[in-house]
């Protein structure tokens, strides 16, 4: 039977994308129904051309408070706009990955039935299925929503629950042998901006290209985001016997506000690495396909790399990397930690006060260097 299918998630690249394995299995399932996806404007361009996915509503909060300051009534208009052509779907089934109350709510308002997601702190009061969650903790992010395809199949119905809400403590589901990769298409424009930039800079077919994303951690916040990238010093010295030892071009990649961070890097290496112009994300995944390896902090561009299957490097420091780590992990990931006793620290979305940030200190370029050649 035909379902009308929304799923839900306002937050950053390396969530979406551990969504469309969640995605890909409700069109696994579901060949010929439609499905849509609510997300914000950042992430726009790594659902717009799912082949999973049927349409992609945008909902920008910084647009609503933007004009409701300007004027209540026009803010007021916007938001309920934008709702009443959700409502028009009639959709059967919301996936809410928001991990809050207020995105059920509407959903409830425009006539859902059916609402999965988590109820995390209890904000769970509008979904009729949840799934009782404290965070992401103990196996990756895509299988936790995964866990919500599987949800009618391991719910049980407590005698504390309403007639037509299902609380699940879940158990592991029975799944597939292969797991799911993440979906980022690209599309021949996107080839097109990345062929010029490497044309231009020189760059010939049989070059090494290695690229080297040092930045990330925005979701931690502009105090916090250097709690999880290596430094730059090091990443500077690791570039320079890179290319002393394969002959590599290097090329530092940045997205939205670490233009700078890439370009100290560049002024520490002894030898001159291109930087990429600015990129939106699939002319990101475009490049990183051009390299044989890209050498990351944990992030958006670890995930971005992954989607495509590029070899990866990725450095990890408070988080951790069995939960927000490259899905699936396979032969084309290593991940690199240090073994202090205290990483990973990160644990149910609160990070610790820290004075030394030894988990990340404590990896040497002289351990990463050598990697290349496995």
């Amino acid at each position: 039977m035909r379902k009308n299918i929304l799923v839900i998630n306002p937050f950053g690249i390396g969530d979406v994308l551990f969504s469309t394995v969640l995605v890909r299995q409700l069109r696994k399932n579901n060949p010929n129904s439609y499905i849509a996806y609510i997300c914000n404007l950042k992430v726009k361009d790594i659902l717009a051309t799912n082949p999973d996915i049927n349409e992609v509503f945008v909902f920008e909060r910084d647009e609503y408070r933007s004009e409701w300051k300007k004027s209540k009534i026009r803010g007021i208009k916007k938001f309920l706009g934008f709702w009443r052509e959700v409502k028009k779907k009639k959709f059967d089934v919301v996936f809410d990955l928001s991990l809050g109350k207020e995105y059920a709510f509407l959903c409830w308002w425009v006539g859902i039935k059916e609402r999965k997601g988590f109820n995390y702190k209890k904000r769970g009061r509008f979904l009729t299925h949840k799934i009782e969650f404290d965070g992401f903790n103990d196996k990756p992010v895509a299988e936790y929503y995964l866990d919500l395809f599987y949800l009618n199949k391991i719910a049980s119905l407590t005698p504390f629950a309403r007639n037509d809400e299902l609380i699940c403590h879940c158990e592991e589901p029975q799944r597939g042998d292969e797991a799911i990769s993440t979906v980022l298409v690209t599309t021949e424009h996107d080839k097109e901006y990345i062929d010029n930039f490497l044309n231009q800079s020189g760059i010939k077919d049989n070059d090494i290209l290695i690229g080297i994303a040092p930045g990330g951690g925005m979701s931690f916040g502009l105090k916090n985001q250097d709690r999880r990238r290596w430094p730059v010093k090091k990443f500077a010295e690791l570039a320079d016997k890179v290319i002393e030892k394969f002959n590599a071009r290097i090329i530092l990649i940045w997205g939205p506000g670490e233009e700078k961070l890439v370009q100290e890097i560049a002024i520490l290496m002894k030898q001159k690495p291109l930087i990429t112009p600015a990129t939106k994300i699939r002319e990101m995944a475009e490049l990183c396909k051009r390299c044989k390896l890209v050498i990351c902090s944990e992030g958006g561009p670890l995930h971005i790399a992954n989607s495509h299957d590029v070899k990866t490097i990725s450095i990890f420091g408070p988080v951790d990397e069995k939960v927000y780590g490259p899905y699936p992990l396979g032969e084309n990931n290593i991940v690199v930690t240090s073994d202090v006793d205290c990483r990973p620290c990160y644990k149910k979305f609160k990070l610790p006060e820290c004075s030394n940030r030894k988990c990340l200190e404590d990896i040497f370029g002289c351990h990463l260097w050598k990697l290349p050649s496995q």
